[in-house]
């Protein structure tokens, strides 16, 4: 009998384990509301140190390729590396700021200030040439009137209004400066020690799980996870920053209006894979059809060859196949995680679906290779599924039995 109380001390631990948990859940569940208000003051508090560590990850690469041309410097190679891959950021943001962002402010200042009489005078030519009394033109008139009503409402109430709540945040600047500073501070911190901080989360997750083989596999995903999105990333970056440039160049030799607030609109919109371009292309297709629509024409002719020359030359050359995917896939991850994460979603949704792609596929794979079947694709486009044990070894299914046939057959 004394056997026994072990076994019922064991039953008693984990009943009570169980109903903790089941009263611990029911709590977090109606105080979800207080939960997430907690959060998102985590969030905001450590939002000057996720912005350090997205720039850090950004110039990572960066501070990699100077420190391997330093290698003279000894200790020193890490110190010099960082300092000249911050000077290098900072001088790409104060050119933009110095030359391009007055500029840019201007253009839209003006676009606000004059688009209510670009359109008038657009309808003017319209109505020009449509001068008829038939109904059907006047329907279409009231229908186009309608549309600039929409439009001058909104302008009016949206978009002055955001205009006035960024001035209005401007007066919060001291905040903004501060939490600029700790970023750069952190992403310092992460460039010249980077090692020693993966060491650190490498230790804590070895600590925690003791499984070789899940461990294994857990630091190939994040491996892999870090070669898609770097390379997605940083590629994406300086493919979109060479066809703003060359965007800017050629909208100037055609002496485009607004060609360098177009030309950050397409620059924008082209880190957004597939539908970027004619995310971008829409908005300034119809800035500059405001202004003539000649050369509204132009500019979208020239906006197909920039970016059939940017999906078939400069992005190849600059990404190659740094995600593995397919255009269906790519399609998919678009949509999922724009819907999830807005813009945000749009940007990275790509490389996570590569990962989410790649975690899944060494899973299928290590499933079939348990059951000795084959783990290439090809092998499984037929209409019967390919045998097994047979086809394992070499990697492809077991051929087909031929049938008895006459000699020479």
């Amino acid at each position: 009998m004394e056997q026994k109380h072990p076994d019922y001390w064991k039953l008693g631990v984990t009943i009570f384990g169980s109903l903790a948990a089941a009263i611990a859940f029911y709590f977090l569940l109606f105080r979800i509301g207080e939960l997430t208000s907690y959060l998102s003051v985590i969030l905001s508090a450590l939002q000057p140190v996720v912005i350090g560590m997205a720039v850090a990850y950004v110039l990572c690469p960066v501070q990699t390729f100077f420190e391997r041309h330093l290698t003279k410097c000894g200790r020193f190679a890490r110190l010099t590396s960082v300092l000249l891959t911050m000077l290098a950021a900072a001088g790409i943001v104060g050119i933009f700021c110095v030359l391009a962002l007055p500029e840019l402010v201007h253009s839209v200042s003006d676009l606000v200030t004059k688009l209510p009489g670009m359109v008038d005078a657009q309808l003017e030519r319209l109505r020009a040439y449509l001068e008829t009394d038939s109904e059907a033109v006047e329907n279409f008139m009231k229908m186009v009137r309608s549309v600039e009503d929409f439009l001058s409402n909104w302008i009016k109430t949206n978009l002055f209004s955001t205009v006035s709540n960024i001035s209005s945040s401007v007066l919060s600047i001291g905040s903004a400066v501060v939490n600029l500073t700790v970023a750069i501070v952190v992403a310092i911190y992460l460039l010249l020690d980077r090692e020693r901080y993966v060491a650190q989360c490498r230790k804590l997750f070895f600590s925690v799980s003791k499984n070789k083989k899940w461990n294994d596999a857990i630091l190939d995903g994040v491996h892999q996870a870090d070669r898609i999105f770097s390379g997605f990333i940083s590629g994406k970056l300086v493919d979109s920053l060479i066809v703003g440039v060359i965007c800017f160049v050629c909208l100037t030799i055609l002496r485009m209006p607004y060609a360098l607030l177009v030309s950050v609109i397409v620059g924008v919109t082209n880190i957004i894979p597939m539908f970027g371009p004619f995310i971008g292309a829409v908005p300034s297709a119809f800035l500059i059809l405001l202004v003539s629509p000649g050369k509204c024409v132009v500019f979208l002719i020239f906006i197909i060859i920039l970016q059939q020359i940017d999906g078939n030359i400069i992005g190849p050359r600059i990404l190659g196949n740094s995600t593995g995917l397919s255009a269906l896939y790519v399609t998919v991850a678009m949509l999922l995680f724009g819907k999830l994460l807005g813009f945000l979603g749009m940007i990275v949704g790509v490389p996570l679906f590569a990962t989410l792609y790649y975690i899944v596929k060494r899973v299928a794979e290590y499933s079939l290779r348990k059951q000795e079947m084959p783990v290439s694709t090809q092998d499984y486009i037929c209409a019967s599924p390919p045998d097994g044990p047979a086809g394992a070894k070499t990697g492809k299914a077991a051929p087909a039995k031929k049938k008895p046939g006459k000699k020479g057959e």
